[in-house]
């Protein structure tokens, strides 16, 4: 693969990435679902087609209410079942919080330079921030490339990090499908699953 097509490849990955770690990381506000609404063509046949054309004759804060009383019963207690975004939970044989995987998770921020901002006060091995180590990554292998570096040790790390430390996202998108009331979190879980997936056979190519 030649430094534009890899480039362009890096490029498409770390958007993809971002898009799936904001779909996580905090209930939708009105540019989100705006941004959501303003990719419908170029998703008309995905995991999200159902919402888009739920979406279609939507009142857009109708419409950002829902998904975000959707997003807190899923993901921060709101309901009797809720789901953990943790690696934690899904890894540990007590499904607790804070776990080993955290810590390793951590370390892997730090090794790269990932910082965790402060206002997010959750615990580190939340899904959303391994996806955006992922979409960091990405980006980082897109600039060696560019600048004539040899790109091998960071898709190296990624495809490390996917392995051991993302395979547990197929059992949150179980439970997501599982417990979404609304088609774009329904949506969400298979489009992650539909990523990764993809992702692990493009990363094993390179």
């Amino acid at each position: 693969m030649n430094t534009p097509e890899l480039s362009t490849l890096m490029e498409e990955r770390a958007l993809g990435y971002r898009f799936l770690a904001r779909a996580f990381r905090a209930a939708p506000d009105a540019a989100f679902v705006g941004a959501v609404l303003s990719a419908a063509d170029a998703n008309a046949e995905g995991p999200l087609a159902p919402f888009y054309a739920e979406a279609a004759e939507a009142d857009g804060e109708t419409l950002r209410i829902d998904l975000a009383a959707d997003y807190n019963q899923l993901f921060l207690g709101m309901s009797a079942h809720p789901v953990a975004p943790y690696e934690s939970v899904y890894t540990s044989e007590e499904g607790l919080l804070m776990q080993e995987a955290r810590d390793e998770a951590l370390r892997v921020y730090r090794l790269w330079g990932l910082r965790v901002p402060e206002s997010f006060d959750l615990p580190e091995d939340h899904i959303a921030l391994e996806l955006e180590l992922m979409a960091c990554l990405a980006d980082r292998t897109r600039a060696a490339a560019e600048a004539g570096e040899d790109p091998t040790g960071l898709i190296a790390a990624q495809r490390a990090f996917l392995s051991e430390h993302l395979g547990w996202a197929a059992a949150l998108c179980d439970d997501v499908e599982k417990r979404a009331r609304t088609a774009f979190y329904y949506g969400i879980a298979g489009l992650t699953r539909e990523h990764l997936a993809a992702d692990e056979a493009v990363l094993g190519s390179l």
